[in-house]
């Protein structure tokens, strides 16, 4: 599952990325082969080595989530020299009115939209992950043994991967946990609260935008609709408290 990403690297990108990743103490699966002409199942694919760990579904206890948030640092800490040429993502206003509902509800939050600007961002870039949330985590016990499914990886703002992980964590695992993560996350980085909630609001956008592309059963679509509308609104009521 994605939240609010259009587009995903190619087979060819995410295996060098792995192969990028053994230099890094970010837990992560060996590549061994690379498919990249599609001559064996007719498209492209590669293979991994197999991490021996689970997938917790389960609610998010504090080690967890302390883990998660660790994780989640490491990765936005990786030194970047010689990274698989990845997507851009700096920008939390890129494309959001295309993402943004053209209903009348969301006319004045499109309207403040359209005159806003922010700083351009000028920190250096950092490794995403892109969908970093439980389900492409493996565990043992508390532990993170593997990270996977870098399929939608790029470089930029880590507050974008804040931003889905958030969202995902509020549509699984409720509130608070959202906001455990967030606080345990903010014990290793400074954040930009006006520019986080603007990636949440463009993460949850493009989470309606591209949700009919995603194999949710009907309870679940409509459990993520209601989550990314109230993410919209609550950060969109936050933005205008700052201001």
């Amino acid at each position: 599952m994605e939240a609010g990403l259009p587009s995903e690297n190619s087979a060819k990108t995410e295996f060098e990325l792995l192969q990028f990743l053994l230099e890094t103490k970010i837990p992560s699966a060996v590549p061994i082969y690379l498919d990249n002409d599609g001559d064996v199942l007719d498209k492209p694919f590669f293979i991994t080595s197999y991490i021996d760990g689970t997938q917790n579904f389960n609610d998010l206890e504090e080690s967890y989530i302390n883990s998660m948030a660790n994780q989640l640092r490491d990765i936005h800490e990786v030194n970047i020299n010689n990274l698989p040429n990845l997507p851009l993502r700096i920008d939390p206003l890129n494309g959001l009115l295309n993402y943004l509902p053209k209903k009348d509800k969301w006319k004045e939050l499109r309207d403040y939209i359209k005159q806003l600007s922010i700083k351009k961002y000028n920190a250096d870039s950092v490794l995403l992950h892109g969908d970093f949330w439980k389900g492409n985590i493996l565990w043992k016990s508390s532990n993170i043994k593997g990270v996977v499914d870098w399929d939608y990886a790029a470089q930029g703002d880590p507050l974008s991967d804040l931003a889905v992980a958030c969202l995902m964590i509020r549509y699984l695992n409720g509130q608070q946990d959202m906001y455990s993560f967030m606080a345990a996350y903010k014990q290793f980085s400074e954040i930009d609260e006006k520019r986080f909630l603007l990636w949440l609001i463009n993460v949850a956008s493009s989470t309606l935008y591209f949700i009919n592309e995603w194999r949710f059963t009907t309870e679940d679509k409509n459990t993520m609709i209601d989550t990314a509308t109230t993410i919209i609104l609550e950060s969109y009521n936050q933005i205008k408290i700052i201001n």
